[in-house]
């Protein structure tokens, strides 16, 4: 079996940045470096999650072999069966020495499901996003990717009748709620003394910066920036689901409320980083332009970050669109946006 600690250090690290790869015995990439402790016996008889020829649809098959193994996770902890993370990591490294990182974030976007293993790999690739911003390396992005979709696996061990209760919960139930980072920390501290790491950063996502989170109230630097960008990232993810108490949030409503009610309760470099890699107009938000046109946002620019791509879907008569009609607001100079549209409008 891949051990985790044969890819992640536990401390500091001087490693060559361009390391090469080397080949198994099929011809494939091991995904590991020379470096990196990693026998080729320790995958065979593990049948490879992925096998994609070209990059057309490699976000989507990234996505859906992440999607496997977050059902089977769920099904396991539900048992009270252990979970290995080996799986996880072997897909996570190729997504990001492919760089598809942008790519399967773009894709979960326009998923619609409010399923949690779902949702845990939107939480996992908007948090590798704002750790490839934040300048991370390949070891700290896949330790990252890790935490982000493990770090609700608690959530699992609470009865449904509880999470999808319409009325004001009770405090028994409120209190079961917020035991599940420790419940997490404990279905992750089984894995072994190689995943420590990953328990108390699983503990620590809803630790907040100024100490108002929970469940040690923990504040600034005492709070791992791993566990800060997975907690901003969950925020922001659950605000644009439905739940069973409320409508999801507008994409772009979320971002606002992320950046204004929630700035203090997270470092000023992770607040920074989230603004500048999920965007005030994320990728499948619906928008206004000013010649009354609406569309669907489909990429996005750093550099212009008020002026991404938009394919339309109504022309300013409220006509639709031809489909694949696309937009650079970027080179349109006298286009811009002028507020966002609830998607339910336009049906």
């Amino acid at each position: 079996m891949v051990q985790f600690s044969d890819i992640i250090s536990t401390g500091p690290k001087k490693r060559n940045k361009e390391a090469s790869s080397r080949k198994d015995s099929r011809g494939g990439k091991l995904w590991m470096s020379d470096s990196q402790i990693m026998d080729i016996g320790d995958l065979q008889g593990t049948p490879d999650p992925l096998s994609i020829a070209g990059h057309t649809g490699r976000a989507k098959e990234y996505y859906d072999a992440l999607l496997e193994k977050a059902i089977e996770v769920r099904n396991r902890v539900k048992r009270t069966q252990g979970i290995s993370p080996s799986p996880v990591i072997s897909i996570l490294h190729r997504a990001i020495e492919e760089d598809l990182i942008d790519a399967i974030y773009e894709y979960c976007a326009s998923v619609i499901s409010d399923d949690q293993p779902a949702e845990s790999i939107s939480i996992t690739f908007g948090a590798l996003r704002v750790g490839k911003g934040l300048g991370y390396d390949t070891e700290r992005l896949i330790k990252l990717g890790l935490a982000a979709f493990l770090e609700n696996v608690g959530m699992y061990q609470i009865p449904d009748q509880i999470l999808q209760q319409e009325r004001k919960l009770s405090r028994e139930e409120m209190e079961m709620i917020r035991d599940h980072p420790e419940m997490s920390a404990q279905i992750v501290g089984r894995m072994g003394n190689a995943y420590k790491w990953l328990a108390e950063v699983v503990r620590q996502v809803h630790e907040r910066y100024d100490g108002s989170g929970y469940p040690e109230g923990l504040k600034g630097k005492d709070i791992s920036e791993l566990a800060s960008i997975i907690g901003i990232i969950d925020i922001y993810v659950a605000m644009t689901k439905d739940r069973p108490y409320r409508n999801k949030f507008l994409q772009t409503d979320a971002v606002k409320s992320v950046i204004g009610i929630e700035k203090d309760k997270f470092s000023p470099r992770v607040i920074k980083e989230f603004l500048n890699q999920i965007s005030l107009f994320p990728v499948n938000a619906c928008v206004r332009l000013n010649n009354k046109s609406i569309g669907r946002v489909v990429s996005t620019d750093k550099r212009q970050p008020m002026r991404p791509a938009i394919e339309l879907l109504y022309d300013g008569l409220g006509r639709r669109m031809e489909k694949g009609t696309i937009v650079h607001l970027s080179d349109s100079p006298l286009l811009h946006i002028v507020g966002t549209v609830d998607e339910k409008e336009l049906h």
